[in-house]
C-alpha cells in the first residue's frame, strides 16, 4: 500500500485539514515577512560599529579575576534583591490569582461575576508588565515597592486565567455529587477543587516564578529601578566595565539554571504525588 509523503518525506495519512492549511499559510507568511524585514526594512549602520569596543568586550567579558571583593558582594546583594522582587510578586499574584481564579471559573461562580473577573484579567494581561511598572514608577517614583506593584498586575492576571482554566477541567460529576450531598461552596473548593488542581497549580507557580525572575532582571535597566542585578549590568555596560557585565550575566545564568533544576524536581514530585 502506497502512502503520499509530505515535503519532509514522511508518510501522510488522509487529507490535510483546514487548520493545517491555515497554520502552513501563516508559517510561510511569517517567513516572508521576516526575510523582507531583515533584508529590506532594517537599517544597518555599519559606520557606527566600533571594532575596538567589540574586541574589548570579547576579551574582558569573562575576566572575573579583575573583580574586587566589594563589587562581588554588591552584585550578590543585588541578585538577592532581584530574587526577592520576583518571589514577592509571585506570591502576591498567586494568592490573589487563586481567589479570583475561583470566581472566574464557570463551574464555581455565576455568569456575570465570571465574565467581569475574566474581562478585567484579560485587560490587565493585555498590557505588558513593563508598562504597568512605568505607570507606577512615573506616579510614585523609583522604588522597589512600585516595581513590585507594577509586576503584580500582570502576574495576578496570569494566575487568574491559568487557575480558572484548571478549575474548569475538574469533573462536573464530582462537583454535582458534592452539591447533592449538601456540601458548601468552601467544602467543594477545599475538598475537590484544590486536590484535583494542585499539580497544575504548582506547575503554573513554577512557570511564573521563572518569568518573574526574568522580568525583575529586565525591569532594572528598563525602568531605572535601583538595587537590581539588571541595573548593575546596564551601568557596567555604559561604563565599559565588561568584566562586571560578564559576571552579572553569569550570575543570572547560574540562578536561572538552579531555578530550572529545582522547579523540574518540584514538578516531578507533584506529578508523582498526584498519582
Amino acid at each position: 500500500m502506497e502512502f503520499k509523503r509530505n515535503i519532509f518525506g514522511k508518510p501522510q495519512f488522509g487529507k490535510r485539514g483546514s487548520a493545517e492549511r491555515i497554520i502552513m499559510i501563516l508559517v510561510i507568511l511569517f517567513a516572508i515577512i521576516t526575510v523582507y524585514t531583515i533584508f529590506f526594512r532594517v537599517e544597518y549602520k555599519w559606520e557606527d560599529f566600533q571594532g575596538e569596543v567589540a574586541a574589548s568586550m570579547a576579551s574582558n567579558f569573562l575576566r572575573f579575576d579583575k573583580l574586587q571583593a566589594d563589587k562581588v558582594a554588591e552584585m550578590l546583594a543585588s541578585l538577592l534583591n532581584t530574587l526577592a522582587l520576583a518571589f514577592l510578586t509571585t506570591v502576591m499574584g498567586f494568592i490573589f490569582g487563586f481567589i479570583f481564579g475561583l470566581l472566574a471559573a464557570r463551574n464555581l461562580s455565576n455568569g456575570p461575576l465570571t465574565v467581569a473577573v475574566r474581562s478585567v484579567a484579560t485587560f490587565i494581561r493585555a498590557v505588558p508588565t513593563i508598562i504597568w511598572v512605568l505607570i507606577f514608577v512615573s506616579g510614585f517614583g523609583l522604588t522597589a515597592t512600585t516595581a513590585v506593584v507594577g509586576m503584580f498586575f500582570h502576574t495576578f492576571a496570569f494566575f487568574v486565567k491559568s487557575f480558572a482554566e484548571a478549575f474548569e477541567e475538574i469533573d462536573k460529576g464530582t462537583i454535582e455529587a458534592l452539591r447533592a450531598t449538601g456540601s458548601t461552596w468552601f467544602q467543594i473548593v477545599f475538598g475537590a477543587v484544590i486536590p484535583s488542581s494542585l499539580t497544575k497549580m504548582i506547575s503554573w507557580l513554577a512557570l511564573r516564578s521563572e518569568i518573574n525572575f526574568g522580568v525583575a532582571v529586565v525591569i532594572g535597566p528598563a525602568a531605572g529601578v535601583p538595587g537590581t542585578i539588571g541595573t548593575i549590568i546596564n551601568n557596567a555596560s555604559r561604563a565599559g566595565e565588561y568584566h562586571i557585565q560578564g559576571f552579572g550575566v553569569f550570575l543570572i545564568f547560574l540562578t536561572a539554571f538552579v531555578m530550572e533544576t529545582l522547579i523540574n524536581r518540584l514538578r516531578q514530585k507533584s506529578i508523582i504525588a498526584g498519582h
